[in-house]
């Protein structure tokens, strides 16, 4: 009896044991679900008040292709391209022999143009300080004959100040005005010295040399020569040019004014073909690009019998971000210095690179 006893007793607490794990088991079970709602409404808490989580950085792409695009677009100033087929209308003119010209009408121009930041925020400002440099080849590729010549170069360094001002007037309705330049330019063709008085032969005859006014110069011992010649363009001297850039979307439009200051009077014509001024309008849309720049603005264009101007005409068709086609046509005076005060009519037809 006693063992019959003491094994109801022993099966009840098993049961009730059992009974009791069950409970915690729901109670911890519950718990653990409680638990797992709270995280998932804090996280949606999170969510949705972004403001309430660091900021997350997106992951940059780098490539080749950007870094190298990114400088090219930095160091790109007036354009560098390569017009292997460069056609003038006009004839070309030299000035070396009124009776021959051995130059051909179709050459290769080439311009290679770049300006590089020298000093950022200079003199605790907004600017920047670049130090650039435009050289421009006419080179008579096709003119066997004449073993291929070199026929012209303009050499242009400059020193520019560039400052951003951002002025919006309007609200920025009509655009705005972005940058102010201030800079000194040199502009030459690299004639000078000797090679401005070297006659055309050995005989020495005045109808066989240079053609020109006398020029009187000295020789090695101080004493004075009249001789015939003179330069064209040795150089055009140094002048402080002051640039206005406006933008409106795809358009760019600056204006440049330089007062001209003279350092040699080999030709003191040369102001009323260079003019005090130019204006260049840039439009870019896709892949197209369109260049128009005008000069001698500044001085006397109302009157048509007195304007010495020209028109410089671009398009470029983007290849891929560092080649493009590109057209170029030129029609008035002073394609370079040394054909400042003649007029010509060119086309060209090439590729340009950083379109």
């Amino acid at each position: 009896m006693k063992s019959i006893l003491l094994f109801m007793i022993f099966v009840v607490c098993q049961l009730e044991g059992k009974k009791f794990s069950q409970d915690n088991f729901k109670v911890d079970y519950n718990y653990y679900l409680r638990k797992q709602d709270l995280h998932i409404i804090k996280t949606q808490n999170d969510l949705s008040n972004s403001w309430y989580l660091p900021p997350q950085k997106a992951p940059k792409e780098h490539s080749w292709v950007d870094f190298a695009k990114k400088y090219l677009n930095m160091m790109d100033y007036l354009g560098t391209y390569f017009l292997p087929f460069y056609h003038s209308f006009t004839p070309i003119f030299q000035w070396y022999h009124p009776n021959i010209n051995p130059y051909q009408r179709n050459e290769f121009k080439f311009q290679i143009s770049f300006r590089v930041p020298v000093f950022r925020h200079i003199l605790w400002t907004k600017g920047t300080l670049y130090l650039a440099y435009t050289q421009t080849n006419w080179f008579q590729i096709y003119n066997n004959p004449q073993s291929a010549p070199m026929r012209m170069i303009n050499f242009m360094p400059e020193l520019i100040y560039v400052y951003p001002i951002n002025f919006e007037p309007f609200g920025g309705k009509i655009g705005k005005f972005s940058e102010i330049w201030i800079g000194w330019q040199h502009i030459s063709n690299g004639v000078g010295g000797a090679q401005c008085y070297q006659p055309f032969n050995k005989e020495g005859k005045p109808e066989n040399q240079f053609p020109g006014q006398p020029v009187i110069v000295k020789d090695y011992n101080g004493q004075k020569d009249v001789r015939w010649g003179g330069c064209r363009s040795v150089s055009a001297g140094q002048r402080p040019v002051f640039r206005l850039v406006w933008e409106k979307g795809g358009l760019k439009i600056m204006v440049a004014y330089w007062p001209y200051v003279p350092y040699d009077q080999s030709n003191p014509n040369l102001i009323d073909y260079m003019g005090y001024g130019n204006a260049k309008v840039d439009y870019r849309r896709g892949r197209h690009h369109f260049e128009l720049q005008l000069y001698d603005i500044f001085t006397q264009y109302w009157r048509y019998d007195r304007w010495h101007g020209a028109f410089r005409l671009g398009y470029t068709y983007r290849i891929n971000p560092f080649l493009g086609i590109y057209a170029q046509w030129f029609n008035g005076y002073g394609d370079g210095l040394y054909e400042y005060d003649v007029f010509s009519n060119r086309i060209g037809v090439g590729i340009r690179l950083n379109p």
